[in-house]
C-alpha cells in the first residue's frame, strides 16, 4: 500500500498508524516525489522507550523564538544544535544554530559546541536545544547529550523540528551563507 501526502501535517497525522509501508512524499517546491520505506512501529517504540528512560523536555518553535531575543545578552540565549544531515541543512537552518549531524554529535559536541562542565555550571543558565527535520532524531540526540553528562533540565528537543519551525513562519538562514559568514 502506498500513500501520498501533500503536506508534512498529513504525514504526521498518519505516521503512527502506518505499518511497513512505502510512502511517496511530494515536495511542493521541487515538483518531485521522494520514496521512503517507513518502519514507524519499531522507530516509534524506540522513541517512546527513550522518552520513558530519559524524560526529554520539549520546547515549541514559538517558545524557542521568544528566547532568541537579539536584545538579551547572548550568553543567556539557548545554544541550538542542528542534528540533521548536511544535505538537509543546505535547504535552510535556524538562525544561530550550530550544524552538527547526529552521526558525529557525541564525538564533536564538546569540541565544537560547549563542554559538559560549562553548560552544567550554575552561573551559565543556558540550555541546549537540539532539532532535526521532524523532532524524532533530535530526541535520540537529546538522550545522547544526557548520557554524556549534560543535565537533563538543560537539554531540550525542538518539538516538530525544523519543519514546524519553518511552518510557523520563523526565520531561516541559508546554510552556505552561514558557512561563509
Amino acid at each position: 500500500m502506498s500513500c501520498v501526502f501533500k503536506s508534512s501535517n498529513s504525514f504526521r497525522a498518519y505516521r503512527n498508524l502506518l505499518q511497513f509501508q512505502t510512502i511517496l512524499g511530494y515536495r511542493p517546491n521541487s515538483h518531485q516525489f521522494s520514496q521512503t520505506i517507513f518502519l514507524p512501529s519499531r522507530f516509534s517504540n524506540l522513541i517512546n522507550k527513550i522518552r520513558e528512560s530519559y524524560p526529554i523536555n520539549d520546547i515549541t518553535p514559538k517558545e524557542l523564538h521568544s528566547l532568541l531575543n537579539p536584545e538579551s545578552p547572548s550568553k543567556k540565549n539557548p545554544i541550538i544544535i542542528d542534528v540533521r544531515e548536511k544535505d538537509e541543512q543546505e535547504r535552510g537552518i535556524i538562525p544561530t544554530a550550530i550544524p552538527l549531524p547526529r552521526g558525529i554529535l557525541e564525538r564533536d559536541v564538546e569540541r565544537k559546541v560547549v563542554s559538559v562542565d560549562e553548560i552544567n555550571s550554575a552561573e551559565n543558565g543556558r540550555n541546549l536545544v537540539v532539532y532535526c527535520a521532524g523532532g524524532m532524531r533530535s530526541i535520540m540526540a537529546a538522550e545522547s547529550l544526557i548520557r554524556l553528562g549534560y543535565k537533563k533540565e538543560n537539554v531540550k528537543n525542538l518539538k516538530g523540528g525544523y519543519e514546524d519551525w519553518k511552518e510557523g513562519g520563523f526565520e531561516v538562514e541559508d546554510y552556505e551563507a552561514k558557512k561563509r559568514g
